[in-house]
């Protein structure tokens, strides 16, 4: 019985300097994982700190598209309003530059319908002229034909006559 009490005392010896080994380590381990919070925490607080710059720039950023964004409107409406005022200008400028073509026109048109009856009137007095060159000449031909006639038939008058 004495030995089985040594063997049992030895036992629980080995089993004891086991179990220190095991505290031993799962002392380390706590070490460890101690040293890990403490970086996971680190790391979280910088993280906090950089998702709390990010969402003030995210911030000023929203800001800063919003007052570009009203910028830019104001800058659309002012081009919108240049636009339409030059387009008003142009229209007008049409209608006058049209107006004025128009009323050329109607003068080109007032000057050909006079030449027209110039050149008609032109015509018509040459053609009562040239008919009355005809009719001369008709007469002409018709006195030349009468002399004509009577110069061939002279000796014929005059044996009549005789």
């Amino acid at each position: 019985m004495a030995e089985t009490l040594k063997t049992k005392v030895a036992i629980i010896e080995k089993e004891i300097s086991q179990i220190n080994d095991l505290f031993g380590k799962l002392d380390s381990t706590i070490d460890r994982m101690t040293e890990v919070s403490i970086s996971v925490n680190q790391m979280l607080a910088m993280h906090e700190t950089q998702i709390k710059q990010t969402a003030e720039d995210a911030e000023n950023l929203f800001h800063l598209i919003e007052k570009r964004r009203m910028e830019n409107d104001e800058n659309l409406k002012e081009l919108h309003s240049r636009i339409t005022t030059g387009n008003k200008e142009i229209t007008q400028d049409m209608n006058a530059h049209i107006i004025q073509i128009l009323q050329a026109i109607e003068e080109v048109k007032d000057v050909m319908i006079a030449r027209e009856k110039s050149v008609r009137n032109d015509q018509s007095d040459l053609e009562d002229r040239l008919a009355e060159v005809e009719k001369k000449q008709y007469f002409m031909m018709g006195v030349g034909a009468v002399f004509g006639f009577i110069a061939g038939a002279f000796d014929w008058i005059s044996q009549i006559f005789n």
